[in-house]
């Protein structure tokens, strides 16, 4: 792995800590107006306890109008209502807005990055920052920073209202705030690590559950359902530690707050009944100063449990923002020219980790010829294909295309210009015109034409909606050879100068595949073509071969030098014979 790829994903002790705050200023504009209409909202609630006062307090007095009471408190409470569904639907939108603009950076960040890095991060923690990371953030917007300022004006308009009412009456009151200020900061303070600690159990808990439903079918005919389902439970466990733990430290707020809130609930209903007999408070200013308690105490408690929204947010910011700030690899290719297809590595080494991958291999592949790379499983022979290709940077040596290092290549010019198949077929749940013309707008006869050379033609137009046939998802619809041979045909689409074919025939039986190879000479006749693969029998008609073992070039030639020449060769040669 390359210094630029660990860079990457760990970010320097130096860098600024990624701020919220800053990128919830892009978004100012919507938040103001969400956070104008629950000051509104909110300074309405605070009216409706003293309009009750002087509602009882004119009762007593016999001054009690109902006509007007009643249409005081229907307006106030239609403009509650209308200004609080506004809010809702707004905040509703604003939270969607920054989830799929968070949502948006991610995926082109990824887009851009290498393969090592994607590979390192994991699919699994890039699932879990789009998914739950995002809806943390999102939660936090519709939710947590409305609760919080409805909290914050509440508490303030209430407490100045408590005073205004009675100043003596209001201070026992208004000194349980610091005592529950003090254990929520104490509380908080040992709980906030654990915050951290269930987003990676998450990511833990996203890669078992796909490799179980990915693989479910391998799963069922190993009888591995017990191994799976003791890893499931493995990571479940520890999720479910974690989660008690932040549950358990939340517990012991709640005899707090009961014993805080009742001991002020005892003195104002003792002082504040005194004052009533002697007749210092009024019996509604009385009721408006208990309504007061209420909604002065309720956004202190909802202060407090709404902190660990606040602290899943940032977190989880934090981690989505790790990848968005990613240092991107530094691509100077700026060479947009057609290539002729004439390939070099140059004393190319590769280590990835500890492991050595590749060691110090050269070769040269001339242009429109047709080359095989065999070997045994391991051997590096899928790397030489992502170096040629500069989806990884070699740890030494060079790779040239038609005599210029690949990594001076625009990289848009250099794939529309080479085709890979991979080893595995990725088949997106699409249709098959979507599937074979990837890249976006390519003409339906060069769809067919490709189509055709993958030897799928007589498949495609069997199927009732032929190009526009939906595919299910990976391909579930398809046999494997189908699938292989579709990829095929989607790196063909490109009408490529390289064609790079990864095992590409290992689901196809030998006829299909001396046909697919035929058509490929008779369709595609200017093309250099590489192809990987275990069985001789596949290239033994090809230009060149190479042979690769454990990292490292044992020999090459034509199929007839090879067996003139390399025991190794020979070997493997005999032992498919007799197999065969």
């Amino acid at each position: 792995m390359n210094e630029t790829d660990k860079t990457a994903i760990s970010e320097k002790d130096t860098t600024k800590k990624p701020s919220l705050i800053s990128f919830l200023k892009n978004f100012r504009g919507l938040i103001f107006v969400v956070i104008a209409l629950s000051f509104v909202v909110n300074g309405l609630t605070l009216v409706l306890p003293r309009i009750n006062s002087r509602a009882i307090d004119s009762l007593a007095s016999q001054t009690y109008n109902r006509d007007d009471f009643l249409l005081i408190l229907a307006v106030v409470a239609t403009l509650t209502l209308v200004l609080g569904l506004l809010q809702t639907i707004i905040g509703n939108i604003t939270a969607e807005k920054i989830a799929a603009e968070l949502r948006r950076q991610v995926i082109e960040k990824v887009s851009r990055q290498t393969f090592n890095y994607v590979n390192q991060v994991t699919t699994a923690r890039l699932l879990t920052n789009l998914t739950v990371d995002v809806d943390a953030v999102k939660n936090f917007i519709n939710q947590g920073l409305v609760i919080a300022f409805a909290a914050v004006v509440q508490l303030v308009g209430s407490a100045i209202l408590l005073l205004t009412i009675n100043w003596k009456l209001a201070i026992p009151v208004l000194i349980s705030i610091p005592i529950l200020v003090v254990a929520f900061g104490f509380i908080f303070k040992n709980i906030q690590k654990y915050f951290s600690m269930a987003q990676v159990v998450i990511d833990k808990l996203n890669r078992v559950i796909n490799e179980s439903i990915v693989g479910s079918a391998l799963v069922r005919v190993l009888r591995a359902q017990r191994s799976e389902n003791i890893k499931f439970q493995a990571a479940s466990q520890e999720a479910k530690v974690i989660g008690e733990k932040i549950i358990t430290g939340f517990a012991g707020l709640v005899p707090i707050i009961n014993i805080v809130v009742n001991a002020s609930f005892l003195v104002v209903l003792g002082y504040g009944g005194l004052q009533i007999i002697d007749q210092t408070l009024s019996a509604g200013d009385f009721a408006a100063f208990f309504s007061y308690i209420f909604i002065f105490i309720g956004p202190v408690i909802l202060i407090g449990f709404l902190a660990s929204s606040v602290q899943r947010a940032f977190v989880t910011y934090t981690r989505i923002k790790e990848v968005i700030d990613a240092e991107e690899p530094k691509n100077l290719g700026t060479i947009r020219k057609e290539l002729k297809g004439e390939i070099e590595l140059k004393k190319v080494s590769l280590t990835i980790g500890a492991k050595s991958i590749l060691d110090d291999i050269s070769f040269k592949i001339k242009a429109k010829t047709r080359v095989g790379i065999i070997g045994p499983t391991a051997a590096g022979k899928t790397q030489i294909f992502y170096l040629i290709t500069g989806l990884i940077a070699p740890t030494s040596g060079e790779i040239d295309l038609d005599g210029t290092p690949v990594n001076k290549y625009d990289a848009d010019s250099l794939y529309s210009q080479v085709g890979m198949v991979f080893q595995d077929s990725m088949i997106f749940n699409s249709s098959i015109r979507d599937n074979v013309g990837f890249r976006g707008e390519v003409p339906e006869e060069q769809i067919w034409k490709a189509i055709e050379t993958a030897e799928l033609k007589t498949f495609v137009e069997s199927l009732p909606e032929k190009l526009d046939t939906l595919i299910s998802e990976r391909g579930a619809s398809l046999s494997g050879g189908q699938k292989q041979r579709l990829t095929l045909a989607r790196a063909l689409a490109l009408n490529p100068k390289v064609l790079l074919l990864d095992d590409f025939t290992a689901r196809v039986d030998i006829n299909t595949e001396r046909k697919i190879l035929d058509n490929l000479s008779k369709n595609y006749p200017n093309i250099t073509i590489i192809a990987i693969t275990q069985k001789i029998e596949s290239v033994k008609d090809f230009d060149n071969v190479i042979l690769i073992m454990e990292g490292e070039l044992i020999a090459t030639g034509t199929h007839t030098e090879m067996l003139a020449k390399s025991l190794e060769y020979q070997q493997i040669f005999n032992s498919q014979r007799q197999a065969a």
